[in-house]
């Protein structure tokens, strides 16, 4: 794998066709672990498929256009965001779209600051993005999204779409594996919080874990690079007896979780990653991100509304219910979870692995084909009837994603 930063030249790939993988992680501004987990898995995934997969890693902002106009190019886009402004802004591609000879977005995303619904179905596409969002689900196929809200947002303004899940949560190696065991004194990991919003909600939410497991080690996970915001909390949590833990960067250093029983807190990732480990976790749900992810039926379980909806509106008896709901899942021996970890292994087997397949077919297709067939003169291939972007078909979507 083959990455390149957002200012390097593109100059030793002319001449043939290329697969690109657009990445979100930031390497050059937070390096939130989260961005890195989503390609890791990807790229892991393909791997497992076709072991000499070998994309150039690109960030997602950086222009194509130092590739060859000879031929088409591969585009892979795990976590592309559907926000508004996401063409030319959070992704630049070629100016040709044509140019694109398979494109591939995989577990799309959306950001916004409220955690509402509102925040998806109020919030209108403006008419750039939507003509490009059309204009690809028409030549590729509907877009793979990561939670049902996004689904729903989508094919509220008629941009064909379908629930495939965010990327990170897929480990082909855990498929259909047991829950781990929890311990009568776990090991707590608590990760902070994005906003400041949520800076005294937090800090009683790392106060309750202190007085809930007092003989616990305990962490408080820090994902991005640290700002000013998160330098406090830290010398906060410290205070109170946790130790930090600093994850930002590759996605190898949440390995730390590996010795870690219980998760509860704010990043959407940390909560992923048990989930994808089969360990409990409870998200305070801050934001849009998590949000959606709460409000898919298949992975609502353990998320606490930590606001009223609304940025800097944050819910003054969420992290009590928080507590509660931990306590409850304790007594149950955490029992429950066991259906979202079904959930992933359904999505992985009906929608992710068939993904898998059908993109790496058209990768190694398209390297057998000469390239004076794929000159820009001609047109690209469209996907089959009914297939998602990605290859996911929209009919093979799990129970949650079918309509």
């Amino acid at each position: 794998m083959r990455y390149r930063g957002p200012d390097s030249a593109l100059g030793t790939f002319e001449g043939y066709m290329t697969d690109i993988l657009l990445t979100t992680y930031p390497d050059h501004k937070s390096r939130n672990v989260g961005d890195a987990l989503i390609t890791a898995s990807t790229v892991s995934l393909l791997r497992r498929k076709w072991p000499d997969f070998d994309p150039v890693v690109l960030f997602r902002e950086k222009s194509l256009e130092g590739f060859t106009k000879r031929v088409r190019h591969n585009v892979i886009a795990p976590g592309f965001s559907i926000s508004n402004g996401t063409y030319p802004g959070l992704y630049k591609l070629f100016e040709d779209l044509d140019r694109i000879d398979g494109f591939f977005p995989l577990g799309c995303s959306y950001q916004h600051m409220d955690a509402s619904p509102a925040a998806f179905l109020d919030v209108s596409i403006d008419a750039a993005t939507r003509a490009f969002l059309t204009a690809m689900a028409a030549k590729h196929g509907p877009f793979p999204c990561r939670d049902e809200m996004i689904v729903k947002r989508l094919r509220h303004f008629d941009v064909p779409a379908i629930y495939s899940g965010d990327m990170a949560l897929f480990d082909a190696e855990r498929v259909g594996t047991d829950p781990v065991p929890v311990p009568e004194v776990p090991a707590v990991a608590v990760s902070l919080q994005h906003g400041i919003s949520y800076l005294e909600q937090s800090v009683e939410l790392l106060k309750a874990v202190k007085k809930r497991f007092p003989d616990s080690r305990r962490y408080v996970a820090l994902h991005s690079a640290r700002s000013p915001l998160a330098a406090i909390l830290e010398a906060r949590a410290k205070q109170l007896g946790f130790e930090p833990l600093h994850l930002f960067g590759a996605a190898e250093g949440l390995d730390a979780y590996g010795e870690i029983d219980l998760h509860i807190g704010y990043r959407l990732h940390a909560h992923i990653h048990f989930i994808r480990n089969r360990k409990p976790s409870v998200l305070m749900v801050e934001d849009a991100r998590s949000f959606g992810f709460s409000r898919t039926p298949g992975t609502a379980h353990g998320c606490i509304q930590a606001s009223h909806g609304r940025l800097g509106d944050p819910d003054e008896d969420a992290v009590d219910r928080a507590m509660a709901f931990l306590q409850t899942q304790i007594e149950r021996g955490f029992a429950e979870y066991e259906k979202v970890f079904g959930f992933v292994d359904a999505t992985y087997r009906s929608v992710i692995d068939p993904a898998m397949d059908r993109i790496v077919e058209h990768l190694r297709r398209s390297k057998e084909v000469s390239p004076a067939s794929r000159e820009m003169a001609d047109e690209p291939p469209d996907a089959p009837d009914g297939e998602a972007t990605g290859g996911t078909p929209a009919d093979e979507a799990t129970p949650s994603a079918q309509r």
